[in-house]
């Protein structure tokens, strides 16, 4: 391959360097490529020089210094998306590309020093995201770019110095678990006003089940055992998954399977739906619960939630919301923390750190001890 001569002076080094070699290479990944050298004395020099890399590369895993951030991103995301879950892989790559590839995607990856970092940082800031999320992305920038320190030699001090935000500011937003739920007294006033049966049905189970709503959206009439009168939940559904309309997925965690008990007027809810869901064309009893060959939408939920909401004149809640009201429930009727984490699919440390708040006989515990203490000093 030839040796050019920079023919531009400005770009010559301090020392006199101008001549440099191009040329084109396959790297270990198969991908065809080229490099372009640094600057060299002598045209004998940079001849050597070219020699020396071509050889490396047909006899080594030689890197290629002159990559691209974005195409570092790629191969990390390929690892990346193999070790996590379809939807988590494509929630990730959502939330990189929009926060962070956007940012350094015309950036060579050693032409991004500390200075670089700090100024994504500033262009971060006014993305006004929380602290939480904006820690998260930090996380992923320190994976993709020790990916990359691993294999393109990035420098690993500009690496040592990215760190997490601290949050400083005073925290005034409450849990959402502790104004994210109605009482009972709420939820009767919200319900008395839903003059729709499918979605009495739909709030009633939200309500006294506790499902997460892809817990919901996924059932099939397989799933529910009228005779024993118990619900199997054991996948999700995840909606707006690329360029799917829906995916079926298994549930958030190992504890989130689980077979549940239904209360008698639930089930007789449910029986009537039933009955009526039968007499669809075609029907068959892998249709969704909630919809029939398709599963109710999130979008379409939300919509009729607000909408019965309005009506009903009471405070909004999210979907999640009726979780966290079954929750509030359960505790209120005097279910311990296992009862509630064994009916919502979750830990008993997830549930005690979550709904804290919500059993009074924790804290009613710990001031008698204390009285029990100072009368026995």
């Amino acid at each position: 391959m030839p040796v050019y001569e920079e023919r531009d002076r400005s770009r010559w080094t301090k020392d006199g360097r101008k001549f440099y070699f191009k040329c084109p290479y396959t790297d270990m990944y198969g991908k065809r490529k080229q490099k372009k050298s640094k600057m060299y004395k002598s045209r004998p020099a940079a001849k050597k020089a070219e020699d020396e890399f071509l050889l490396n590369v047909a006899t080594t895993d030689e890197t290629d210094l002159d990559i691209m951030f974005k195409d570092v991103y790629k191969e990390w995301f390929f690892i990346k998306s193999r070790t996590v879950k379809e939807t988590s892989a494509h929630t990730i790559k959502l939330k990189i590309e929009k926060n962070i590839l956007e940012f350094f995607k015309d950036f060579k990856l050693h032409s991004i020093k500390t200075n670089i970092i700090y100024t994504w940082y500033e262009w971060l800031e006014k993305k006004e995201h929380n602290t939480e999320y904006d820690n998260v992305l930090i996380t992923y920038l320190k994976e993709i770019l020790q990916y990359a320190s691993f294999n393109y030699e990035f420098d690993n001090k500009i690496l040592s110095k990215i760190e997490k935000k601290k949050n400083n500011s005073i925290r005034t937003i409450k849990n959402d678990s502790e104004i994210n739920y109605w009482t009972y007294e709420e939820f009767n006033q919200f319900i008395s006003n839903v003059d729709d049966d499918f979605y009495y049905t739909v709030f009633s189970f939200l309500y006294f089940t506790g499902l997460r709503k892809g817990e919901m959206f996924a059932l099939t009439w397989n799933d529910i055992d009228f005779t024993n009168k118990k619900v199997n939940i054991n996948k999700q559904i995840v909606s707006k998954l690329g360029k799917k309309t829906y995916a079926i997925t298994s549930t958030k965690t190992n504890n989130s399977d689980r077979i549940i008990d239904l209360d008698n007027n639930l089930i007789d809810l449910l029986l009537k739906y039933y009955e009526k869901q039968t007499k669809l064309y075609g029907f068959n009893q892998n249709y969704f619960v909630f919809g029939s060959i398709k599963p109710l939408s999130s979008t379409t939920l939300k919509r009729y939630l607000q909408k019965y909401i309005d009506i009903s004149k009471i405070k909004p809640i999210s979907p999640h919301g009726f979780r966290h009201s079954h929750a509030s429930l359960l505790i209120h009727l005097g279910c311990d923390s296992r009862d509630v984490a064994n009916r919502l699919g979750d830990t008993i440390e997830t549930i005690e750190n979550t709904y804290y708040h919500m059993f009074p006989e924790k804290k009613k515990n710990t001031i008698n001890i204390l009285n029990n203490f100072k009368n026995n000093v």
